[in-house]
């Protein structure tokens, strides 16, 4: 599994690594568009939605609105802030889980509008970094790929306190930590290189941002956990090799890419 997880990382790195760099905001957006739609078809099982026309017909709307909304500027700021609010409810559903879980899941309206919330902030932030600098992008993956890490393999060495045993009985809070330390790190060693003349209080600033992406990300992850125990699905999807489907790889993004770009218009 390790080994099919790192030959599908060996290829699938450098292409998104290449595509944030060379395609423009207009390529770089149908791109996400097509990982969006990919990653609500998927959900859209997580959810139950059993008929293939109706599975495909919400994300082809999903998608829609995610472009609609990276394409309207002045909606962009209020759909990030609703979304780091949404973000915040999860984290008391992911605590609570299975407690008053009724009141997310047996709602057809709430399962339909989550999706909307997972995806569309995620490709409106990403688009808006890609348009004001491809570095941002970057940033990002770097940092959520450093959590992802971290997290992996000091969870693997020296885990042994269980982080939420009812979503995700796998994750540690060793390995939360030594995923947050990787981040914070990865993170300073850009603003040393990056950032001429950073000051102390511009160091504190990335520390926080850092943070923010750490946690979010663990949040993410924890939050399409959530939905494939309750549905009783390992994997969202059996696309890449060893890492399942591709809301299996965007989990972390969904939750820290609109709380990065959020994050980084206010404290930078």
């Amino acid at each position: 599994m390790l080994i099919k997880r790192i030959a599908t990382a060996a290829v699938l790195v450098p292409l998104v690594v290449l595509g944030a760099l060379n395609l423009d905001n207009h390529l770089f957006s149908l791109a996400l568009a097509l990982i969006v739609a990919l990653g609500a078809w998927e959900y859209s099982r997580l959810i139950q939605i059993k008929r293939s026309p109706l599975r495909a017909l919400y994300s082809a709307v999903v998608v829609l609105a995610a472009l609609s909304s990276a394409l309207c500027g002045p909606l962009l700021m209020p759909l990030l802030l609703v979304s780091a609010v949404w973000w915040l409810f999860n984290i008391a559903w992911i605590l609570l889980y299975p407690k008053y879980s009724s009141c997310w899941y047996s709602s057809w309206a709430v399962r339909l509008a989550n999706g909307f919330f997972i995806f569309v902030p995620m490709l409106a932030a990403l688009a808006a970094m890609q348009n004001e600098s491809s570095e941002l992008v970057l940033l990002l993956l770097a940092l959520i790929w450093s959590a992802d890490s971290g997290a992996f393999f000091v969870g693997k060495a020296i885990g042994k306190h269980k982080l939420c045993v009812k979503v995700s009985p796998g994750k540690t809070i060793e390995g939360a930590i030594g995923g947050i330390i990787t981040t914070v790190a990865v993170m300073m060693i850009y603003v040393a290189f990056q950032v001429d003349g950073a000051s102390m209080g511009q160091y504190f600033q990335y520390t926080i941002l850092a943070l923010l992406v750490a946690v979010s990300s663990i949040v993410g992850d924890l939050f399409e956990s959530l939905f494939k125990r309750i549905s009783n699905i390992k994997d969202s999807g059996n696309l890449l090799p060893g890492h399942g489907g591709i809301f299996d790889r965007i989990d972390s993004l969904t939750a820290a890419a609109p709380i990065f770009y959020l994050a980084h218009e206010l404290l930078i």
